[in-house]
């Protein structure tokens, strides 16, 4: 008798808690691929300054991908990442043809902002300063 009790305990919570799950699940994957972003920029900047070769983070905002690419003749692709089904690109402002590209001094050659939003249209702003900070809000 107690484990059918019990049954339906764990049953009633899970029928009230999924829900609630869903909903939320956006959200931590747009603050996942938030701090992913974040990383990686600051990746290519120590990538930069450690090999004194000019790196570059380069968004495609059609595809809501985004390369980390060594500035070399011939160009080389360090890494390729697709943001999640549920999280895009906005805007990006500020970046000339969408790219941060670091000089050897760890700072970018223009500031700008990566805005991400997902399906709850929350969003995510990545904040790249001239000296090359780089800021999650």
């Amino acid at each position: 008798m107690s484990f059918i009790v019990s049954l339906g305990i764990i049953a009633l919570l899970s029928a009230v808690s999924i829900p609630y799950i869903k909903q939320y699940q956006p959200n931590l994957k747009l603050n996942s691929d938030a701090k992913i972003i974040t990383s990686d920029l600051r990746y290519a900047q120590q990538l930069t300054i450690t090999e004194q070769i000019t790196h570059k983070v380069s968004f495609n905002i059609e595809l809501d991908t985004y390369n980390i690419i060594k500035n070399t003749e011939p160009a080389t692709t360090i890494k390729t990442v697709t943001l999640d089904s549920e999280v895009s690109f906005q805007s990006i402002t500020g970046l000339t043809n969408n790219e941060v590209i670091f000089n050897y001094y760890g700072g970018v050659s223009e500031p700008g902002q990566i805005i991400l939003t997902n399906i709850n249209s929350k969003t995510k702003t990545i904040d790249v300063k001239p000296s090359g900070y780089i800021q999650l809000n």
